[in-house]
């Protein structure tokens, strides 16, 4: 049996004017409809991934991947910071460790606004390297400069070069008039105005580094949380539980203070758990068309066959053998289905592009933390969508292929 013999047989019974038009209609609507369950999947799973990864980038560009802090809000003196960083020194993996100054500020702006923010001191060399280097560029800010967001420093009125004032909020007290005093009050430069790529960072997160930090909070105090970097091919997960199981023998031994260590993904496990639900929610009900396109195809099938009843009879008198008759269908349902399938693999990328390019959509970043939502082309979910949708598609034409077996040659060409 040859390859280019059934292809032939079936590429004609299925483009053949001899069809009535009904089933040439069909057969169209097939391939349409496949081409709108693989588009419709390919282009949800894109926007879907590229939401949730944009996230992902953004809160781990501001962020490193492993960090270990004191519960209860304990702080990092010198002798904590070097019983920290003896453990993580144990670990190939760890790439770097820096200390981290974060506490709650007031700030004051040129136009009288005053805004709450968190004031994060880290050093302008190392923390960026940590945090995978893909946050906004601190090489132009210097000693006693702060880098703000873009909402935080609209909403103060200022812009780079202005100076704003900041107050450590835990020197507020009140006088026995009832005044409002404050103890801690700077005058600090902004080098620059960055957008975080957050809503909630751009809206309350001020960096700064740790001389500037160190000052406002007053001497002895080494760290709120050290940074730990890892090496590219370290899974975050598994390397904190290894380094939490380390430091927790060290202080039941009496070696270190109590610290903890965890992986930054674990903060937000539950947004991305609800993605993913979503996600998966949405997969199964976008793939109920790829089911009514496979059934649609199976009607198809079954009108081909019944149409082509007289020459799978001919073909079988004149020595075709039941599984010549039998690919010949299988071949049918293998060229429709990955019709369907490529038209809506090309339509998906075709519009992820478009849209990304030119008409991209946007967000309410005080609702989705982004203001655009991306679209990313996964090549081996596209390869998975593809062959699944040529496997339903050969699976489903085995059932009109074997019933035109089923059928005696002379009794497919008896009333002929």
């Amino acid at each position: 049996m040859k390859i280019t013999l059934v292809a032939a047989v079936a590429r004609r019974q299925i483009l053949s004017r001899a069809n009535s038009g009904f089933v040439r209609t069909i057969s169209v609507l097939s391939v349409i409809g496949i081409a709108i369950g693989v588009a419709a999947l390919v282009i949800l799973n894109s926007f879907m991934d590229g939401f949730s990864d944009t996230i992902m980038r953004n809160l781990a560009s501001m962020n490193p991947p492993v960090e270990v802090r004191i519960p209860g809000g304990g702080l990092f003196g010198d002798r904590e910071f070097r019983q920290a960083v003896e453990i993580l020194s144990r670990f190939p993996s760890v790439d770097g460790v820096s200390p981290v100054l974060e506490k709650t500020v007031v700030l004051a702006g040129k136009n009288g606004e005053v805004a709450g923010a968190k004031f994060r001191g880290v050093d302008w060399n190392v923390e960026p390297r940590l945090a995978g280097g893909d946050g906004p560029d601190l090489s132009g800010a210097g000693e006693g400069e702060i880098v703000l967001g873009t909402v935080l420093a609209g909403r103060l009125g200022v812009s780079a070069g202005d100076t704003v004032r900041l107050a450590y909020t835990d020197s507020v007290r009140f006088s026995s008039m009832g005044t409002l005093l404050l103890d801690t009050i700077m005058a600090i430069r902004v080098a620059d105005v960055t957008d975080f790529g957050i809503e909630e960072y751009n809206s309350s997160m001020v960096l700064g580094d740790l001389s500037t930090a160190s000052l406002m909070f007053g001497d002895g105090v080494r760290a709120t949380t050290l940074s730990v970097g890892l090496a590219e091919d370290a899974d975050p997960v598994s390397t904190a539980a290894s380094i939490n199981s380390a430091m927790r023998e060290a202080f039941v031994s009496g070696g270190m203070e109590y610290m903890v260590c965890n992986a930054f993904v674990t903060y937000h496990r539950n947004l991305f758990a609800a993605l993913g639900l979503e996600k998966m929610g949405m997969t199964i009900v976008l793939a109920l068309i790829g089911v009514v396109a496979l059934l649609n195809l199976l009607s198809t099938l079954t009108m081909i066959a019944m149409e082509h009843r007289r020459d799978c009879g001919v073909l079988r008198s004149m020595g075709a053998s039941p599984g010549m008759v039998l690919s010949i269908a299988v071949f049918q349902g293998g060229m429709i289905g990955s019709c369907g399938a490529l038209a809506g693999v090309l339509f998906a990328l075709a519009a992820i592009f478009t849209i990304n390019g030119y008409f991209p959509i946007r967000l309410e970043s005080s609702v989705y933390w982004i203001d655009t939502l991306p679209g990313e082309v996964r090549p081996g979910f596209i390869l998975l969508v593809f062959c699944s949708t040529l496997a339903a598609s050969l699976l489903v034409s085995l059932f009109p292929a074997i019933s035109a077996v089923r059928i005696p040659p002379a009794e497919a060409v008896r009333y002929e």
